[in-house]
């Protein structure tokens, strides 16, 4: 049977999706066509029209964490629904992990692609097209039977520099300004116990961390710069900025590359990194090169929660590296995880109390999450092994050992979960408006930027002081209740009523933000325009 394409890629793509575009390069490289349809859950059959117009010989789907896989299941009943017969397969971190589940929880895969897929997603191509045996290809898990078969591992590539550039399409623009994401790294040194990075890349052969030299990173960048005008470019690296002696002399480097084509000067950049590799003097110097922002994985402000999740730092260092970077003059944010499985009701208000100190800072809008045991995490084994592990393979969860904490965490997601994480939350449309901030600072000059930027910091501090007034009003009331698992239940009204408030000065700055960014950032305004457009205006979450 002939196939008007090889290979047709489906997965998320809010930014560039590199895991497939890498792939896409490695398999043209080698002579195979392929094409990417960003996937869109409320239009599944998008995917299903252009496999049928393109007939393909192979469809793979990026598929991260598991709490996704909804999304994937609809169109792959949707593909095999209307007469797709292409060669199904799924790579990422949940299919790695966890492929008896992937293929118990979408049922229409032929196979899952392991650990790092270039090399086994074009052996596979190739066999598909000459109608061989691909079942022995390392790296490959398959059905075999009632059981799983797993391939050994595919050693992982390295040397970075041999892999293609990705296949990039039209620019994401932000401020009028081309942006492009890159990486200049593939996976991290750490062992957070949340995280399944390192048990991703660990279970091949391989370095735990490997760096694409630095030329070949800049040359890549030039590349993009000269040939589709990108002058912001979004590092996606686990830790960027890693505290190894030999990561040092990398980003040495890279600067004095980013100098000697005179993209320094041309050119804004941003990376993430642990808080432990914040050091002033690097960060001073990269920012002089173009660095404009950084995101830190702060995680938790209590010492006990920083055990809990093995993040190896202290308090100190994660207060530390916020106030280097904010001495700078550069842009932060930090991730942060309110609620972990060892959370108790002092220990929620350990945080409360450290990022009452993160808010005094200025500048961050601070949001908070509860601790997900991704699969495959040490976090999700010592749950399993403590039979403390609920929910499904899709959507995992834990109790918390006291049952007043346990309602809280529940209460507190309900009623926080649109603020801290929709894209039409107050955090999220801060978040975008303090980086759109950032790049002004970097690509315009005016007395307007440093206006801009002093408005936004006050909705920022009243965003910040609106949630946590209610965050320590809740553990007032929920603290002098007796450890029972009614008790919380009982007082939910009045917790409810807390929260009035904090849902009405959310709505307050919302619109403030709105009038903020029609005077200085047009474009972002009507972006959050079509957004309202699109969804209900009110989107909390009562009970």
């Amino acid at each position: 049977m002939s196939h008007k394409l090889d290979a047709l890629f489906v997965g998320f793509e809010s930014q560039e999706n590199l895991g497939l575009r890498y792939i896409m390069a490695y398999l043209a490289r080698l002579g195979f066509s392929s094409q990417l349809v960003p996937l869109d859950p409320s239009s599944p059959m998008a995917v299903v029209d252009v496999a049928r117009r393109t007939e393909p010989l192979l469809i793979g789907f990026s598929i991260i964490f598991q709490y996704t896989i909804e999304d994937f299941r609809d169109v792959l009943r949707l593909l095999r629904g209307h007469g797709v017969r292409g060669h199904l397969t799924a790579g990422g971190h949940f299919p790695t992990l966890r492929p008896g589940e992937t293929f118990a929880e979408l049922p229409e895969l032929d196979s899952v692609v392991r650990f790092e897929g270039e090399a086994t997603t074009a052996e596979l191509m190739s066999r598909l097209r000459d109608a061989g045996d691909w079942h022995q290809i390392p790296g490959l898990a398959f059905r075999n039977g009632d059981d799983i078969a797993l391939n050994p591992p595919r050693p992982l590539v390295a040397d970075l520099d041999e892999l293609p550039w990705p296949v990039r399409g039209e620019p994401a623009v932000m401020r009028g300004i081309p942006a492009a994401s890159m990486l200049a790294s593939r996976g991290c040194c750490f062992d957070c116990a949340f995280c399944s990075i390192r048990q991703f890349y660990g279970g091949a052969p391989g370095a735990l961390r490997r760096s694409r030299s630095p030329q070949d990173v800049v040359a890549e960048m030039l590349h993009l710069h000269d040939s589709a005008r990108v002058r912001l470019f979004v590092f996606h690296d686990d830790d960027f900025a890693a505290k190894t002696s030999a990561q040092r002399r990398w980003m040495d480097s890279f600067l004095d590359g980013l100098r000697n084509t005179g993209l320094d000067r041309r050119i804004a950049w941003k990376i993430s990194c642990r808080v432990d590799d914040v050091d002033a003097g690097i960060l001073a110097r990269a920012k002089a090169h173009g660095l404009n922002s950084v995101y830190v994985g702060v995680e938790s402000g209590h010492a006990e929660g920083l055990a809990a999740l093995n993040k190896r730092t202290t308090v100190e260092q994660n207060l530390s590296a916020l106030r280097t970077m904010k001495d700078l003059g550069l842009s932060y944010d930090m991730g942060f995880m309110l609620i972990d499985p060892s959370s108790t009701l002092e220990g929620l208000r350990k945080n409360v109390r450290f990022l009452r100190q993160v808010a005094e800072l200025g500048g961050v809008p601070i949001s908070f999450a509860k601790t997900m045991p991704l699969a495959g995490t040490p976090l999700e084994q010592q749950l399993r092994e403590s039979r403390r592990l609920t929910g499904t393979a899709t959507r995992p969860d834990y109790d918390l050992l006291d049952p007043r904490a346990d309602h809280l965490a529940l209460f507190l997601t309900l009623h926080f979960s649109f603020r801290n994480s929709s894209p039409r939350g107050l955090v999220e449309r801060l978040r975008a408006a303090a980086f759109d901030h950032a790049l002004a600072r970097s690509f315009e000059s005016g007395a307007w930027i440093e206006a801009y930027g002093k408005t936004l910091a006050v909705l920022v501090d009243r965003c910040n002081a609106a949630a946590l007034d209610a965050l320590d009003r809740l553990l007032d009331v929920v603290t002098e209740l007796p450890p029972v698992a009614d008790s919380v239940p009982r007082v939910w009204a009045d917790l409810t009523r807390i929260m009035e408030p904090a849902h009405q000065t959310e709505a307050l700055l919302n619109a403030e933000l709105k009038a903020l960014l029609s005077r200085y950032s047009p474009a972002l305004a009507s972006a959050f325009e079509r957004e309202d457009e699109q969804e209900p205006e009110d989107g909390y979450v009562y009970c």
